[in-house]
């Protein structure tokens, strides 16, 4: 009897002390984990973001993702997380938020034709301008004393999203494990300039 709790003794310690290495085990891969995350998100963010032409005449950008999680976001990006709260998003159901800045610089030319706009019921001899193509409209009104006009710009962004997978042994089958992602926007309007992306997703 003496010799059967020994062994169940030793058996129970067998157990703890597997539990505790298997705990240790995945303590540790969770950890490197996020020092992989930590390492990738501080090359992204001191790497320039990549820009470049397609078609000769559209502007596009490449980046890779920062990888957040929720909480890290609402940390970094606290005034995007607010933004995203006021679209009664819930933080559960985030997966990726993508920013893009772009300018436009439109080259306007047009001839002034004559015309008469009513102003307090009195007409006024005025000069019209109007320019424009698929991608913005131009109008102005020109009288003696004042200028007005408006000014109509149309966008159109293809966003494309790459995902790398890491190799078995670096070199061998593809597993589910994400090496990197990337995302390239390009705009349509052959007048906006795309000057910096963000593509950030989060880590569930």
């Amino acid at each position: 009897m003496a010799r059967w709790k020994i062994y169940a003794g030793i058996a129970v310690g067998v157990a703890a002390i597997l539990c505790v290495i298997g705990m240790q085990q995945r303590s540790i891969k969770a950890l490197k984990a996020e020092r992989d995350r930590y390492r990738s998100n501080t090359e992204v963010l001191m790497a320039d973001v990549k820009q470049y032409q397609v078609r000769d005449s559209l502007s596009a950008a490449q980046v890779t993702a920062l990888q957040f999680t929720v909480k890290e976001f609402e940390r970094f990006r606290a005034q995007d997380a607010e933004l995203i709260k006021s679209l009664q998003i819930k933080s559960r159901d985030l997966a990726a938020v993508n920013q893009a800045q772009s300018q436009t610089i439109i080259e306007l030319q047009a001839v002034p034709r004559d015309t008469v706009i009513i102003r307090d019921s009195v007409p006024v001899p005025a000069r019209a301008v109007h320019c424009g193509d698929v991608w913005y409209d131009f109008d102005g009104i020109i009288t003696q004393d004042s200028f007005s006009g408006t000014l109509a710009n149309r966008d159109s962004l293809l966003i494309a999203e790459t995902v790398k997978y890491k190799r078995f042994l670096g070199f061998l089958w593809k597993t589910h494990k994400v090496k990197d992602r990337q995302m390239d926007a390009v705009s349509l309007n052959p007048h906006t300039k795309i000057m910096d992306v963000r593509y950030t997703v989060f880590e569930k």
